[in-house]
């Protein structure tokens, strides 16, 4: 969420290309978690005053371009509006995961559309008294604040009209009733009687009778959804033909995610994936039981507390920085990630740049995910913490701060042989294996779809449930006789909080299993890499900052296929070295087998599906979780049993 105030500061960069990062930003403050709280509104009156005043002394600036102390009186205006609306910012933040952990109350979902609204509003007053500052003697303050070509990029500033503003304020409160849909449902008629999922849990029908209801009830919990997700596509239709975009795949692509890729790389990539990763991942499938995942489960059940416990010698070992950096989070308290009954079903970590400091917040499984969850956030959280940023400034490119998490939890899978023993370490590992290239299937997935759905924003709900079937099927999903189409998309949050994001995973976890490789082979290379790409902030885009840190770039047609190849020589139990092609008849037989395996993935397909991921909502009603619900109308991976491999819906990293 919080997407308006972004869209401004990328669509305002693109004006004379974009800004570079700031470095000059919030200190690490000694404050706990529950001091924060509770959150109240924003005062925005100082906010205001300030910025009147800042206007009036830089309309002046003919008068007082020597006047030292105008210019003294300028640089402490603009100190306090980053600091206000880093005060604002932190007060959204906190306000989302208060909403988050109740289930999205109607109190703290008032208080977060308030904070929301005046973001929008506050970003946009905010950036037209700087581009005044821009234009003044005392423009030189923004560049050594915020970096060289600030002022530049503020210059003819355009603010947002009305009609704009109205625009995200209508999104946000959409995004706020596909939550309360996916979390409550929508209630539907049955043989003259009017149900909702609270009255068919404590109703006591028959078991024929139940299930007739709650069909209903999802068949109408999925209609809901995709009219609402019709209606969102049409609104950012609007807003990209704003910006003047032709359609909002292209404006989301460059404006809201700065990527230094384009739609035509993500389709080249898209096949590459289908070519050279499902092989793999179906690989992994066939080698790992679900006995095996059940008694990882079983084993791997844990508190938050615990969970804490198991990652923090992986922590402290691996640099000192990182060890400083759990000690603080874990001494303030500053993580949310026990069950709770009422919580919504996700997961992320948020800046809190008042505090120079940030959040994790999780609704967790009660399995080994939640292990493999809390190091994948704690990724974001240790990027976050040490490149603060003024949130005026903060940098947003998603593709790499996903390689900081996805990165961090392949490395930790080598500390699952103490956790588990060696047999379950490994079993460990190749859940945590399977989940990265899952990342890299449903990311180009999602993507494919969101971009057809963007493209075509005349779609109807039906049309978007036979398409996402129809590739699905391409990206080894497979559905039982007489299934024409799938509407489980609407399950995914990212379709709609989060929109053109899900190609993030797969981009990331292409170059997280690069670096992982690298670590394989040598460690202490791997862990300077980490540490300078966490270094960079968000201030590079992806491709960028691969090339920067010394990561292979995914999208040259060769690095998919030599990455493959490398996996597959380490399931095989080969050692990895990175950067070289392994030769001899062993590292020739690879490749072809992969493609192979693909040729021959029409038929595996009929055998067995690829596994979906979890209705995370039913789930959360019972204390006893199970992680093993096969998505509606897809074949079971096994006669015997439910699919092993479901796995968690990806979150966001921050919601901003």
């Amino acid at each position: 969420m919080f997407k308006q105030a972004i869209c401004l500061l990328l669509a305002l960069a693109l004006l004379s290309g974009p800004a570079p990062a700031a470095w000059n930003g919030p200190v690490h403050q000694e404050v706990d978690y529950a001091d924060m709280l509770p959150v109240t509104p924003f005062d925005e009156t100082a906010l205001l005053a300030a910025l009147k005043e800042l206007e009036g002394i830089c309309s002046r600036h003919s008068r007082d371009r020597d006047n030292q102390e105008a210019r003294r009186r300028v640089q402490a205006l603009y100190g306090q509006v980053l600091e206000e609306m880093d005060l604002l910012a932190t007060k959204a933040n906190l306000s989302s995961i208060q909403y988050d952990a109740s289930g999205g109350a109607p109190e703290e979902a008032s208080l977060y559309l308030e904070l929301s609204a005046q973001q929008t509003r506050l970003y946009d007053r905010c950036y037209q008294a700087l581009s005044a500052m821009a234009s003044s003697p005392y423009s030189g303050i923004l560049d050594e604040d915020a970096g060289e070509g600030t002022a530049r990029s503020l210059l003819g500033y355009r603010g947002l009209t009305e009609e704009e503003a109205a625009l995200y304020e209508e999104e946000d409160r959409m995004i706020q009733d596909y939550d309360q849909i996916m979390e409550q449902g929508a209630p539907v008629l049955v043989e003259g009687t009017l149900w909702t999922a609270e009255a068919l849990e404590g109703a006591g029908l028959d078991a024929g009778a139940y299930e007739a209801v709650s069909g209903a009830l999802a068949a109408e919990r999925y209609r809901a959804a995709g009219e609402l997700y019709v209606q969102l596509v049409r609104l950012r239709t609007a807003l990209a033909q704003w910006a003047d975009y032709d359609n909002y795949a292209e404006y989301a692509y460059e404006a809201l995610y700065t990527r230094d890729y384009s739609l035509e790389d993500a389709a080249e990539l898209h096949e590459l994936a289908k070519r050279y990763i499902l092989p793999l991942q179906l690989r992994l499938l066939e080698e790992t039981s679900g006995q095996e995942l059940r008694a990882l489960s079983v084993q791997s059940r844990m508190n938050g507390e615990e969970v804490l416990d198991a990652i923090q010698p992986f922590a402290l070992a691996f640099d000192q920085k990182m060890a400083d950096t759990f000690r603080f989070m874990r001494a303030h308290h500053l993580y949310d990630i026990e069950y709770g009954a009422s919580k919504l079903t996700t997961g992320y970590t948020v800046a809190l740049p008042a505090y120079g400091s940030a959040f994790i917040f999780n609704s967790p499984y009660g399995d080994y995910q939640d292990l493999s969850d809390t190091v994948h956030e704690f990724g974001h959280f240790f990027e976050t913490f040490h490149c603060t940023q003024h949130d005026l400034w903060t940098d947003f490119n998603i593709d790499v701060g996903e390689i900081h998490s996805q990165a961090l939890e392949l490395m930790f899978t080598g500390q699952a042989g103490e956790l588990f023993g060696a047999r379950y370490g490994e079993v460990y590992r190749n859940a945590v294996l399977y989940n990265i290239l899952d990342s890299v299937l449903d990311g180009c997935l999602y993507d494919e779809f969101q971009a057809a759905a963007y493209q075509n924003p005349e779609m109807a709900p039906e049309d978007l449930d036979r398409l996402f079937k129809e590739l699905s099927e391409d990206y080894g999903y497979s559905y039982g006789p007489g299934v024409d189409s799938d509407p489980t998309w609407v399950e995914n949050a990212h379709n709609f909080q989060n929109p053109l994001y899900f190609i993030s995973y797969a981009t990331s976890a292409l170059s997280a299993l690069d670096l992982w490789f690298l670590y394989l082979d040598r460690p202490r290379e791997a862990k300077e890499v980490y540490l300078e790409l966490s270094a960079l902030s968000l201030s590079l885009p992806y491709r960028a900052a691969a090339e920067k840190v010394g990561l292979r770039d995914i999208f040259e047609p060769e690095t998919i296929p030599a990455l493959a190849e490398t996996l597959d020589g380490y399931l095989d139990g080969e050692p990895v070295s990175y950067g070289q092609r392994r030769a001899g008849a062993g590292g020739e037989r690879r490749l072809p087998y992969i493609l192979a395996s693909a040729a021959a993935l029409a038929l595996i397909l009929w055998l067995r599906t690829r596994p979906s991921r979890k209705e995370r909502t039913e789930t959360r009603r019972r204390e006893t979780l199970d992680p093993w619900s096969p998505r509606q109308n897809r074949e079971p991976l096994r006669p015997s049993g439910p699919d092993p491999w479901s796995v968690q819906d990806k979150k966001p990293p921050w919601e901003l």
